[in-house]
């Protein structure tokens, strides 16, 4: 099953398009947890299917993408496998087939688990392919307590062949969107009820590594996943002193308020009038003396968040600001989503401590500094925002 004795003799030679019903092939290795060849069942072969179809307000076509089984894999009692598919069902005999698929060439292989765990690979294929072996990760994902909180702890991927160490992810997952994310090593995982508000009870573990195998005339990339169980936290989430409040741009409010619905849905914070506002104002249903905002799924032009507090909108006193934002431009590892719609690696999850003795306010302001590549600062932009979240006490008069 090794690659080379599967190639097509016209593409070993320089490449050439392929008849529709010529075979392609996926092969590789599927082991138990253990290392032993893999005695689980078939696995599943996915594709990513065009779903909820529409137009946008500028007339183009978007979709949401979701994988959904296409075929199934059975390994040998050796852990191998050779998988037949056809040139026409990856595009590579050159023509134009009708298909439902958001990309020909996109896949996944999933191993079967009964945990709520995951386990698979996501590639691109167009030729032949030997693919990284396929092994479950036994993670004993489990929560340790800390001061004010949580921190999850797990047992790190086993070292298999050529897949590169894995980027750790702890996220709480809500119905419509991720509620929160943390990479593992750049700050301590910690979950607190804040953080957590009551979008989710559970956390998840994700490891991924990004690798590539190249041959000749072709290179494979891929995308090794494998999820922990759903972790459950042994406090209950807090709903925000800012749920159903009101939200709006200098041009006008915003009705009804997307920001503060309890939703994770990712929306745009500009209108006609502000298509990149440069400030965001929430509208408190009752005074409230502020601890920490925390911002979910933040897309901008800016480097620093500021948060601003007033009574009467017109003096507005400093509370707080976030930390300095990762470089433009920067890599920035970002958790492994089935929809490329669904979360922008761009996205940022703030949580923004304020000052202690912050008074009384009805009012947040929130705006952004940018730096420039002179070396000047200006004033930011807003462009999407899933939720903002204000946690502080009742105004005592």
């Amino acid at each position: 099953m090794r690659l080379h004795r599967l190639l097509p003799l016209c593409v070993a030679l320089g490449g050439c398009a392929l008849e529709p019903d010529d075979p392609i092939y996926l092969s590789g290795t599927v082991l138990q947890a253990d290392g032993s060849p893999w005695r689980g069942g078939p696995l599943s072969l996915l594709r990513p299917r065009k779903v909820d179809f529409r137009l946008n307000e500028f007339g183009s076509e978007v979709f949401s993408t979701r994988y959904e089984p296409w075929a199934g894999v059975t390994p040998d009692a050796e852990g191998l496998f050779l998988h037949r598919l056809n040139a026409r069902d990856v595009g590579a005999d050159g023509l134009d087939h009708p298909h439902p698929w958001t990309d020909v060439t996109a896949f996944q292989l999933h191993l079967p688990r009964e945990d709520g765990g995951k386990d698979f690979l996501s590639f691109q294929a167009t030729l032949d392919a030997d693919l990284p072996p396929l092994r479950p990760w036994e993670s004993h994902a489990r929560t340790v307590d800390e001061a004010g909180g949580v921190r999850l702890d797990w047992e790190p991927v086993v070292p298999t062949a050529d897949i590169p160490e894995p980027e750790y992810f702890v996220l709480l997952q809500g119905q419509d969107g991720v509620a929160w994310k943390v990479l593992a090593g750049s700050d301590a995982p910690w979950l607190t009820p804040e953080l957590a508000e009551d979008f989710t009870t559970q956390a998840r573990v994700q490891a991924v590594s990004k690798g590539a195998r190249v041959w000749f005339k072709n290179t494979l990339y891929y995308n090794a996943v494998s999820e922990s169980p759903p972790v459950p936290l042994p406090f209950a989430g807090q709903v925000p002193a800012s749920r159903g409040a009101g939200c709006a741009l200098k041009s006008g409010p915003l009705e009804p308020c997307p920001f503060t619905d309890g939703r994770l849905t990712l929306a745009r914070v500009g209108t006609r009038k502000e298509s990149l506002p440069e400030e965001l104002f929430i509208l408190l249903k009752e005074p409230v003396r502020p601890r920490r905002v925390i911002l979910r799924g933040l897309d901008s032009l800016g480097d620093v968040l500021h948060v601003e507090g007033s009574v009467d909108g017109t003096t507005w006193l400093p509370l707080g600001d976030s930390a300095p934002f990762p470089p433009f431009g920067t890599s920035v590892p970002a958790p492994y989503v089935d929809d490329p719609a669904e979360q922008a690696a761009e996205e940022l999850y703030l949580d923004v401590a304020l000052a202690a003795e912050a008074p009384a306010v009805s009012r947040l302001r929130l705006w952004l500094t940018a730096r420039y590549s002179d070396g000047s600062t200006g004033v930011g932009q807003f462009s999407r925002l899933r939720e903002v979240s204000v946690f502080g006490e009742p105004a005592i008069d």
